[in-house]
């Protein structure tokens, strides 16, 4: 049920394989981070590595809500935001973020920014930190498209927020994407 575009060039097995480490990978990184991470999980927070992980690595479970993606981001930031001034939401599939990077984007939101982004390589976003949210900035979006990021600022410029964009990072959605971090030497070791 996870990466499906790698899914079809791999399989299903290798495809979930392939996810659970890079998401193991990403809570190792989250732990050197001074804030509460919370792991929204599809299709519920039940499955036995969900809970693994939250022994583990201290995190809070939640169920996905919503339609498509656009709308379980947008349920999840609105959550946090109820009780939280701001967060930094973060998709499971790039194993670039890093501490640095996470902080860089909570320094963003604290510098006055309402929104911050960080740009994948294939037009999308791998980050999106938050003081405020607006469901407009999500609904109707064709997901998993090269103008995933370009629609989003122009979302956000409609609103009248500010935002700032990190550095681009690239994530792991298709085979090309696998073959590259599986042959870079930082993370070949994981696969």
């Amino acid at each position: 049920m996870v990466k499906s575009r790698l899914a079809a060039d791999l399989n299903p097995e290798r495809a979930a394989f392939i996810y659970r480490v890079i998401l193991e990978n990403i809570l190792q990184k989250l732990c050197t981070v001074n804030c509460e991470v919370a792991l929204y999980c599809y299709p519920d927070s039940k499955h036995t590595f969900f809970v693994n992980c939250k022994d583990q690595y201290k995190v809070s479970l939640h169920k996905q809500r919503g339609c498509d993606l656009g709308m379980r981001m947008y349920n999840a930031i609105n959550d946090v935001l109820t009780h939280q001034p701001q967060l930094v939401l973060i998709g499971s599939d790039c194993l670039e973020l890093d501490a640095g990077y996470i902080n860089a984007a909570f320094a963003a939101l604290n510098s006055g920014n309402d929104l911050v982004l960080g740009p994948t390589c294939d037009g999308g976003y791998a980050l999106i930190g938050a003081n405020k949210i607006d469901a407009s900035i999500f609904k109707d979006m064709t997901w998993s498209t090269p103008q995933v990021l370009q629609t989003t600022k122009t979302r956000i410029d409609d609103l009248n927020w500010q935002y700032t964009e990190l550095p681009l990072v690239r994530d792991i959605d298709t085979l090309s994407d696998y073959e590259y971090f599986s042959e870079h030497d930082n993370f070949k070791h994981l696969f």
